[in-house]
This record gives C-alpha cells, sequence and structure tokens, in this order.
C-alpha cells in the first residue's frame, strides 16, 4: 500500500442552498402562493450568503455545477457561476430534490428555472420525462438511501479523473448523501448532522485501494467560516 500512488477519481463540493423565505419562516404566510411554500426563494441575507459562497469558491475551478430543481437551490448555484473564472453551465439534476415534498406539487416549470440562470440545462443523460421532484408520498427512508445513492453513482459515472465538482442541495438530503459516502446503506445511524444555509462540505473520492487513508475523505464538513 505505501508504494501505491493515490488516484483522485473525484473532488466534491457539497453545499447547502443559502437562506429561504421557508428557513426564515415564511413558509406559514397566507399571502404566499403554493410554490413560494413548497419552492421559496432566498431571502436578501440567503442571496448575501450566495455572494459570499461564490466569493469563496472564486479559487476552486470548478469542473461542473449541479444543483437541485428548485428554486433555492437554483438560485444559489447561479451566485457561485457568478464567480467562476470561466463560464459554467448550470446542470439541473433532479435527484437531488429536498426531502418532504407534498404529493400535489410537481415542482416549477423549466422555463421559470432559465429566467433565474439562462444557461442552464437538464443534467446530461437524465429524462427529460423524469420527475422535477420527489414527493414524500412515495419515498420513505430506504427510498431516499437509495435516490441517494443513484445521485452519487451518476456524479461518479461522468467524472473520474479528479474532476472538481460542485452540487447544490438541501439540508436533509445532503445527510443522505453523506451517511451514503459515510457507508450507511439503509438506515440513518444515530447521530445527526447540521448543515447550515450555504455550509459547504468538501469530500474527495479516490480510486479504490490507491489512497492508504481510505477511498472517501472527508476534508472539512459544514463549513460556514466564509460567511462570517
Amino acid at each position: 500500500m505505501e508504494n501505491i500512488k493515490p488516484i483522485k477519481e473525484l473532488e466534491l463540493y457539497l453545499i447547502r442552498h443559502a437562506q429561504s423565505m421557508g428557513n426564515a419562516g415564511y413558509e406559514d404566510n397566507a399571502v404566499l402562493t403554493e410554490t413560494q411554500k413548497h419552492d421559496p426563494v432566498l431571502t436578501e441575507k440567503g442571496l448575501g450568503q450566495a455572494e459570499k459562497t461564490g466569493k469563496y469558491l472564486h479559487s476552486v475551478d470548478l469542473d461542473a455545477v449541479f444543483s437541485s430543481a428548485m428554486l433555492r437551490t437554483v438560485q444559489t448555484a447561479t451566485k457561485i457561476i457568478g464567480y467562476q473564472k470561466s463560464d459554467k453551465t448550470l446542470n439541473i439534476l433532479p435527484l437531488l430534490c429536498e426531502m418532504g415534498i407534498p404529493p400535489e406539487y410537481k415542482g416549477i416549470k423549466f422555463e421559470d428555472i432559465i429566467k433565474i440562470n439562462p444557461n442552464a440545462i437538464l443534467a446530461p443523460d437524465i429524462d427529460e420525462n423524469s420527475p422535477m421532484v420527489y414527493s414524500n408520498s412515495g419515498e420513505d427512508e430506504k427510498g431516499t438511501f437509495e435516490r441517494a445513492r443513484k445521485a452519487l453513482s451518476y456524479l461518479r459515472s461522468h467524472f473520474s479523473n479528479g474532476e472538481k465538482i460542485a452540487v447544490v442541495s438541501h439540508g436533509a438530503f445532503i445527510t443522505y448523501l453523506v451517511f451514503t459516502l459515510m457507508g450507511y446503506v439503509d438506515k440513518v445511524p444515530c447521530f445527526d448532522i447540521d448543515f447550515n444555509n450555504a455550509g459547504i462540505t468538501k469530500i474527495v473520492l479516490y480510486k479504490e485501494g490507491t489512497n492508504k487513508y481510505g477511498d472517501v475523505i472527508f476534508e472539512f464538513i459544514n463549513d460556514t467560516s466564509h460567511l462570517k
């Protein structure tokens, strides 16, 4: 093992979206539309957090940026892309959707995403007929683990040469992504991890057996130092 050179396959930045109206307690406001309640946009504070996240990641030349098809992640990812040194496409990966979506909410239309980011596209090889959101009526804990595995498998099948990838998702679903990378299969462990708005988790994935410290290395979890 000592003589094997570590082969980095993927440098993954998991980012929770910045503060949304839902996080700020506006989701029960009677004047909000159904879309605003189920798919809230960023607050002014959230927009500022997204800007700071973009500035923080300016020095990281990202090879690709992904987000769920929800407004708050699209807004956050768009701000991050805006601080990159070269133009980046925003890849919409519906698998990154938050948990707890009510069955009556079917998600926003793609043209609404384009209004936020004209360079947004549906991620490569994703069926255009696939759901944009995943409701909690059809997904239990095992189902969420399965979706997390599918999302990670998608990323690893498309990037394996040390690329730097930003993934903007949601607090609860990021927890499942992290637990999956920790080796949990279909049941959450007896501990939890808090992911703050605009918190960044950096994970480096190595080719199996080439890194003596493990194939999955967590460099930091929920870093919010850039917000202070």
